[in-house]
């Protein structure tokens, strides 16, 4: 049971009854991926979901300059391939572990079935990938309306929020992010990114711990705020970005 335990504590499963999840740990493998790794290809068939219980995943698409466009990352406890549910074809990007990534693996049939059967499944399905198309869109959005410091900002602030750890410091990002990562994330170079950064550590709005990760300042995450107070016109995602970055939501 340890293999599928990680997958039953996801809140898309948690009103499972035992008998629904038993069904589901018949249509569940497991499967480790090394660093480097890839789980699918874009242009592949859509034929599996993926529950990340360990690790991290880089989704990114590949022009047809051979330039690589990041899309997100996701980590433990995050769903991949859900988006299959609601269509018919091949997978609209590719996925990379960037660690030693570990997932329950279930096939398409299989979840179809489940989420028929309970659409209270679907329902949840249906609101992540909501999320993930607002983030995206929020990615878009600040490529098109901010210089590339504000949209570090604005990109640092969101994982920070999203997956940061408190300290007396501000929010630790539990993941190490490269430079060229940032950079595929915000449409800049890699050189630009740094310059940024480390116009950011002199200011005193970001620091780095002794494992090297980000440590984002209170002082940023107001930045970030600032910026989507001050925009002409704010999107709908925008102002779920500014609740996720206000202190108790409003």
């Amino acid at each position: 049971m340890h293999k599928l335990s990680c997958m039953f504590d996801l809140w898309v499963f948690e009103q499972l009854s035992p008998q629904e999840r038993q069904h589901l740990e018949e249509l569940t493998i497991k499967r480790t991926y090394e660093k480097g790794a890839i789980l699918f290809l874009e242009g592949a068939p859509a034929s599996t979901v993926l529950l990340i219980t360990a690790g991290r995943v880089k989704l990114f698409k590949v022009s047809s300059e051979g330039k690589e466009v990041i899309l997100g990352f996701l980590g433990s406890h995050d769903l991949l391939g859900e988006e299959m549910l609601f269509r018919e074809g091949v997978r609209s990007f590719s996925a990379q572990a960037v660690e030693r990534t570990t997932a329950c693996v279930c096939t398409k049939e299989g979840f179809e079935s489940l989420a028929t059967r309970l659409p209270v499944i679907s329902a949840k399905i249906t609101r992540t990938l909501g999320e993930k198309l607002s983030q995206m869109s929020d990615q878009l959005a600040d490529i098109a309306m901010y210089d590339v410091r504000n949209r570090l900002i604005r990109l640092l602030a969101r994982l920070a929020c999203e997956q940061g750890e408190s300290t007396h410091l501000g929010l630790t990002l539990d993941q190490h992010i490269t430079h060229e990562d940032l950079g595929a994330l915000v449409g800049a170079s890699r050189v630009m990114v740094s310059n940024v950064l480390l116009d950011l550590r002199e200011s005193g709005l970001l620091q780095m711990d002794t494992q090297r990760r980000f440590i984002v300042s209170q002082t940023l995450l107001d930045q970030a705020v600032l910026l989507i107070e001050t925009e002409p016109a704010m999107t709908e995602s925008c102002a779920c970005f500014r609740k996720l970055l206000t202190p108790g939501g409003q």
